[in-house]
């Protein structure tokens, strides 16, 4: 320890200096950040702070501290309701957002849906720049589809300077996405393969649609609309409903050998629908679908899909806010992860064969 008898103050340059590290590397362990500082360098940072006596100015950090508070902080709004919470892909996404911010020494501030921040009192209180320095849309496209949602999008984006998107991109801001349509051609190309040339669409109205169609056609498939059952509900439940809609009104190994769901979610209310029915996938009915959530390799038959790299979307969010902080003058760019096919049991070896109930 230093003598009680040094008349001179023990400053971070003299604790910089005995840990053989940057004034500002000491700055970021004493503060707990902006920057992330690897273990080993923290701790010779506070070996050295042990070793030296070295206490900080409490008032002139204090003052720091308030001026750059909001540098480590981050927003996050939420597109559409709390069915998100429900949700595993977004669960997991959520998951890569946190776990990146633990990483970097960066803090999560608040978490709102976005019809909450019509509310001028919430909204002036989280949403400015003495607040947060980083914000983080997710499902941005629910945002501006409701009412009154693109005035209050101008509103955040005149607030705050670096925003990310996730799912989709709006107003030209940068985004971490995967393609929708090409993660739909993957599976469907799957099916294809196999020889299955009545394929039906089980999900949501969106680019999967697009690609199950697309895929149809390069494949010199004709689609037919009459196989295409959007649900009308969250999944399982509303997938459930759909697929019993599609059984009743045609004949499995008839009409059709195949389905493609639009998500996890979407196949297991399918699943679930085709065995309530008296089928059997994969012996009957197909199934190929796109996310690949952790229970997509536990259920009976395991269940081909599109991985889609999900923690990851939360993870490269923070990694373009931080990217943008450190280099404030090179135009935001979005990223697109790559998606990959995962082949299990649900989509079966017998395709192209008519089965009896």
């Amino acid at each position: 320890m230093a003598s009680r008898r040094n008349s001179r103050a023990v400053t971070q340059h003299d604790v910089a200096q005995r840990a053989g590290v940057s004034s500002s590397v000491v700055s970021y362990v004493i503060n707990d950040g902006p920057r992330y500082v690897a273990e080993e360098t923290r701790q010779r940072v506070l070996k050295a702070i042990d070793e030296l006596g070295y206490r900080p100015n409490k008032f002139a950090q204090a003052l720091k501290l308030e001026t750059r508070r909001a540098e480590r902080e981050i927003g996050i709004i939420v597109g559409g309701g709390t069915d998100m919470f429900k949700r595993p892909f977004w669960t997991a996404v959520l998951a890569g957002l946190y776990e990146e911010a633990y990483r970097g020494g960066r803090r999560i501030r608040f978490m709102h849906f976005f019809n909450d921040l019509h509310d001028p009192v919430l909204f002036n209180e989280h949403v400015h720049g003495e607040e947060i320095s980083e914000l983080v849309l997710i499902r941005p496209a629910e945002m501006v589809s409701a009412a009154g949602g693109e005035k209050l999008v101008d509103q955040i984006i005149e607030r705050i300077d670096n925003i990310v998107c996730l799912g989709e991109s709006i107003r030209n801001l940068p985004a971490v996405i995967f393609d929708l349509n090409d993660a739909a051609c993957q599976a469907v190309q799957h099916l294809v393969d196999l020889g299955h040339t009545r394929i039906a669409y089980v999900g949501t109205a969106d680019a999967r649609v697009d690609g199950y169609q697309q895929t149809l056609l390069r494949g010199g498939i004709l689609p037919d609309n009459s196989l295409i059952y959007r649900i009308e509900s969250l999944p399982p439940k509303g997938s459930y409903d759909a697929v019993r809609r599609l059984l009743d009104q045609h004949s499995p190994g008839v009409e059709f050998t195949a389905i493609f769901a639009s998500s996890d979610e979407t196949a297991i209310g399918v699943m679930a629908g085709v065995h309530d029915a008296g089928y059997h996938i994969p012996d009957q009915i197909a199934l190929a679908s796109i996310d690949d959530i952790p229970n997509a390799s536990m259920i009976r038959p395991a269940l081909t899909t599109v991985h889609v790299p999900k923690e990851l979307m939360g993870s490269y969010a923070l990694r373009l806010l931080q990217n943008r902080r450190d280099y404030p003058d090179i135009t935001p760019v979005s990223i697109m992860l790559p998606t990959k096919l995962v082949i299990r049991q649900s989509s079966g070896d017998k395709a192209g064969e008519v089965f009896d109930k």
